[in-house]
């Protein structure tokens, strides 16, 4: 019995110490660990990925609401837009890969929530959207119990239609000779015609056929639209009347290698429509006096313009400067001159400093006219560089919804 008892705990001490065949029993252990780790890992990156897809199609939904409202003048109603959104999230690729069913589900925890703030200038409105989506993950990670994640978004927009806003706005605008050549855009209108580029200015071009719609008459179609714009912001515009407004003053100087003769600021858009109507393309490049004359008439020590707005009714207004080239500060030479370029930059600034809000436009223009427009707006978002017709009259377009507060924005 003692020989039985003394083989058996032998034998236990053996199968013990014995280390083989551990590994296996370990690995058998912790592979579904193993397995949920490696799940997890895959998952994570493609969590991130639904999770920013998610987010960027609230955000385009959420937006799109905003600008519509601004754009309906107010008039589309709270379930319209909130449809809108939904409509639109659903569009987007987050929502490609998904079932029919899935899809459903998505749809219907899409949550929109809005609200509309009257104002004696007008109506802001604002929209902010949640969205939740169960995410099936990898069977993998059901070792571990985990089938699902929840993902969610939010986004929130604001914009608002203004019954007005205060304003004096100068265009400072080039009319050199550059501005007589084509742009990429064909004027259908048109059979024959005098085509010039950089090459063949003052000859027209040998090919005159197409015909393509030059600088200058897409600065004019913009700054059409522009005034256009401010006219359809402003509640007390008159087509016919005196004063033609109650709320906008506007005025415009063109310059090629020296400034044209200047106009005052007026009520309304009338006459500042009549004097670019009026420009031709000829000459050199120097925006310095043109600058200076608009720079002159909206400076905050300018009582006159002050005055001319408290009689108006305006306690307060917006100053305001868009200017464009076509090109780069060369004075009557055909080179670039950095004495013109550092003076255009210094007025710039003075206007800047002096709470002049200053947009620029740099259309089709070589990079130094690119890099002092740049340097010359009040900020990156009112800098803009088209590159042909569409693009300029989209920039001015943009501008007037600035200049009279009727914008759109994310605001998370």
């Amino acid at each position: 019995m003692m020989f039985e008892r003394f083989d058996t705990m032998r034998c236990l001490r053996r199968l013990l110490a014995d280390r083989q065949g551990n590994f296996a029993m370990i690995t058998a252990l912790a592979l579904p660990m193993l397995m949920g780790a490696a799940g997890v890992g895959l998952e994570f990156t493609r969590a991130m990925q639904v999770k920013s897809d998610l987010q960027n199609a609230a955000d385009a939904a959420t937006l799109s609401a905003a600008t519509q409202f601004r754009e309906s003048e107010g008039k589309k109603s709270d379930e319209e837009l909130k449809a809108q959104v939904a409509q639109i999230m659903m569009g987007q690729s987050v929502t490609k890969e998904l079932s029919e069913a899935e899809a459903k589900i998505l749809e219907n925890s899409i949550n929109s929530v809005t609200s509309r703030n009257e104002t004696t200038k007008g109506t802001n409105f604002k929209i902010s959207t949640t969205v939740n989506y169960r995410l099936p993950l990898n069977p993998l990670l059901g070792l571990v119990g985990a089938t699902s994640l929840t993902l969610s978004a939010t986004s929130t927009a604001e914009s608002s239609f203004n019954n007005g806003a205060p304003l004096s706005l100068y265009l400072v605008l080039d009319h050199s000779g550059s501005m007589a050549f084509k742009t990429d855009s064909i004027d259908s209108r048109k059979s024959t015609c005098s085509n010039y580029d950089e090459a063949s200015w003052p000859k027209p071009m040998r090919s005159n056929r197409p015909c393509y719609i030059d600088k200058m008459t897409s600065l004019k179609t913009a700054v059409s639209f522009l005034l256009d714009t401010l006219n359809k912001s402003d509640p007390t515009a008159k087509s016919n009347g005196n004063p033609a407004s109650q709320l906008v003053r506007t005025s415009a100087v063109a310059y090629n290698d020296k400034a044209s003769p200047t106009q005052g600021l007026d009520w309304g858009t009338k006459r500042a429509s009549g004097y670019v109507n009026a420009l031709s393309a000829t000459g050199g490049t120097d925006a310095t006096g043109a600058l200076n004359a608009a720079f002159n008439a909206l400076k905050s020590t300018n009582a006159s313009e002050i005055e001319a707005h408290k009689q108006a009714g305006n306690k307060s207004f917006q100053r305001i400067i868009v200017l464009m080239t076509d090109g780069e500060m060369t004075g009557n030479s055909a080179s670039w001159s950095y004495p013109v370029d550092n003076a255009v930059r210094t007025t710039c600034a003075q206007a800047k400093a002096d709470d002049i809000k200053i947009f620029t436009v740099a259309f089709m223009a070589p990079d130094r006219g690119k890099s002092l427009l740049q340097a010359c707006a009040t900020s990156a978002e009112n800098y803009y560089a088209p590159e042909n017709m569409e693009e300029i009259v989209e920039a001015f377009g943009d501008i007037a919804r600035k200049a009279s507060g009727n914008v759109s924005r994310l605001t998370n």
